[in-house]
């Protein structure tokens, strides 16, 4: 039931929020209101005073609008910015939201928010409190331009911080650990359970005893009682978690680098998600979940992502491994009564994505602090510091976290920082290479670059929906690789050959400043189609009309930089060797023996402009 009422003003005593069998459930009274219809509690308990009532009636009048439909996501950021406030209001010395009416006060509000140094998206979040605090009248104070106020709050302005991208070095490392714990461990996976039971239980028990103080003592005596020790396969006991936080990061890693999902979409996924389906030839591996950027009035959209098939064994391993966790916060069931709690407590203990019952937690759900300590835990345990390249090249793919990689970190990741990847690599043609870690995942590039290209027809092939918001994020990549291209041809590169390559780089020699882009202006012009480039084997096209049929070695569009000329090397090579047989078998093919040298003459002439050392070709010209 809608926890929408009908009322004229309000007291402490009236319900806000309903059960499934209309029933009232939360009050205006409480710090905390759950609203079941849509999945969300609604916490004041971070807030104290007049901020906490102005809030309160904020809230309440958005819980009972009629007309907003993505309500949830509202009232997140009504309660964070109603945080932030407080807290920048009271560091002036305030002690309601209309502190900032007053012009002095105002200007130390402002200077007390630029110091938070919140980002300008966050900034854009929180300002929405301010609208709304506005129209209840807690605030007089006149700002329009909301936009403005947030570039102005924020310490880079309107520069927003793209979620890291691995170098790829630093994510092949990661990616490796992570698929080799998988493998190692998931026919191991029930064992690993009973055997955890069997620990936890004795140390439990130890504790519940006083048998011993020191905790290392506990471990040494609860250890003798696990009947499979699992020995060689690197499985540590520990009552805290930290072997099964490690675990828990190597599944998520590899789930989260081979699908590109966000975080809430990898905890949609059950034993049911995985699926494999036929296209094109080609065995597809299909994850199944839930989107989290749902539709107008908040109704969960099923969406499908293509991956690999070891997320299967990540799935299964992280899922029976932590089958004795469940199967704890299972007997605390009995002490729920409502049907509502009861229903979400089970959801939540059917997650993929677990906590430890014992200590001392109250959600079974792992929720992000947890997941983050997972990660860290795993990241660490690798032990992979970073080179010069890989900071080099952390640079170059994060632009906008230049010099937060230095050489000797360890990289921490967070969970979008493997969606970026995904889309990065993908693009960049990297996925192939970390694939490969692994000989099964040979042709999987092939596959999800068909599934990306071609996601729609796919998509109604198997009547399933598709994550359209990665394929937008994956066409952005796209636009930034090209970019890079671009920029790196224009303003980098020290030769050049090819017709359009000689006439950049004497445009460069005659001192020419609009041969010298930006990147943002690269950008720019790629997005509204006055720049463009098409990747061939032996260089680049920059027509935009490019079909990628015409013959490079008389293309006038051509530019061949020094890695694509270095890269022609072995193919001038074949082609002589190609010329040689055809010419000593004597078959009368003069057309396509006049063509082939033609291709030597071009490849060596760009050899020549890059001055390359190579052995000149010494056949006369073929007479047809």
């Amino acid at each position: 039931m809608d926890e929408a009422l009908k009322v004229d003003g309000f007291s402490e005593d009236v319900a806000v929020s309903f059960d499934t069998e209309g029933n009232p459930y939360s009050y205006y009274s409480e710090d905390k209101w759950v609203l079941w219809s849509i999945d969300f509690t609604a916490s004041f308990t971070m807030l104290s005073g007049k901020f906490k009532s102005s809030a309160k009636e904020i809230v309440f009048q958005v819980i009972n609008d009629i007309n907003l439909k993505s309500k949830k996501s509202a009232i997140e950021n009504l309660l964070s910015g109603a945080s932030i406030f407080e807290h920048c209001i009271k560091g002036c010395g305030g002690d309601d939201y209309g502190f900032i009416d007053n012009d002095r006060n105002y200007r130390l509000f402002l200077q007390e928010a630029k110091n938070r140094k919140l980002k300008y998206k966050t900034w854009k979040n929180h300002l929405i409190f301010f609208s709304h605090a506005q129209k209840a009248g807690f605030i007089k104070r006149s700002i329009d331009n909301f936009e403005k106020l947030s570039i102005y709050l924020a310490p880079n302005g309107d520069a927003v911080s793209q979620a890291v991208c691995l170098p790829e070095k630093i994510a092949s490392a990661y990616y490796k650990n992570a698929i080799e714990l998988v493998e190692r461990l998931h026919p191991f996976r029930h064992e690993i359970s009973e055997a955890y039971n069997e620990f936890t239980n004795e140390y439990k028990d130890i504790i519940e005893t006083n048998r011993y103080s020191s905790n290392l003592t506990r471990r040494k005596y609860a250890i003798k009682k696990i009947k499979n020790s699992l020995k060689g396969l690197d499985v540590d006991f520990d009552y805290g978690g930290y072997w099964l936080s490690k675990l828990r990061g190597a599944c998520y890693i590899v789930i989260a680098a081979f699908t590109g999902c966000r975080d809430g979409e990898i905890k949609s996924f059950g034993l049911d998600s995985y699926q494999e389906k036929k296209y094109a030839g080609i065995t597809v591996s299909v994850l199944n979940g839930i989107h989290t950027k749902p539709n107008v009035g908040g109704v969960e959209r099923k969406t499908s992502w293509v991956t690999v098939a070891i997320t299967k064994k990540a799935i299964e391993l992280l899922w029976d491994a932590f089958k004795f966790a469940r199967e704890g916060w299972k007997c605390k069931i009995n002490a729920i009564r409502h049907r509502d709690e009861r229903n979400k407590y089970l959801r939540d203990v059917n997650s993929l994505f677990l906590t430890l019952p014992y200590l001392g937690g109250y959600k079974p759900r792992a929720g992000k602090q947890s997941m983050s300590g997972s990660l860290k835990t795993f990241v660490y345990s690798v032990g992979y510091r970073a080179s010069f390249d890989d900071v080099k090249e952390f640079d170059l793919l994060n632009p906008t976290r230049r010099g937060d990689l230095k050489v000797g970190d360890i990289l921490e990741v967070h969970p979008h920082c493997f969606r970026r990847t995904f889309a990065v690599y993908l693009v960049r043609n990297k996925l192939a290479s970390l694939l490969d870690i692994k000989h099964q995942f040979k042709h999987m590039n092939i596959a999800m670059t068909s599934w990306y290209s071609n996601q729609a027809n796919i998509a109604s092939y198997f009547d399933m929906m598709i994550d359209s918001d990665l394929q937008d994020e994956i066409a952005g990549e796209n636009k930034n690789y090209t970019a890079d291209i671009l920029y790196h041809i224009y303003n980098e590169a020290e030769t050049l050959a090819g017709p359009e390559g000689r006439r950049i780089k004497n445009l460069r020699a005659e001192g020419d400043s609009t041969i010298y882009l930006s990147k943002e202006e690269i950008l720019k012009q790629i997005e509204e189609g006055r720049l463009s480039i098409v990747e061939h084997p032996g260089g680049y096209c920059t027509n935009p009309s490019c079909d990628r049929i015409c013959d490079m070695t008389v293309c006038q569009y051509k530019v061949v930089t020094i890695e694509k000329a270095r890269s022609l090397i072995p193919i001038k090579e074949k082609l002589i060797a190609k010329y040689n047989s055809l010419v000593a078998s004597g078959i009368d093919m003069p057309n396509v023996i006049s063509k082939i040298y033609y291709e030597i003459r071009s490849i060596e002439k760009v050899l020549s402009e890059h001055s390359i050392d190579y052995e000149i070709f010494n056949e006369k010209e073929f007479n047809i």
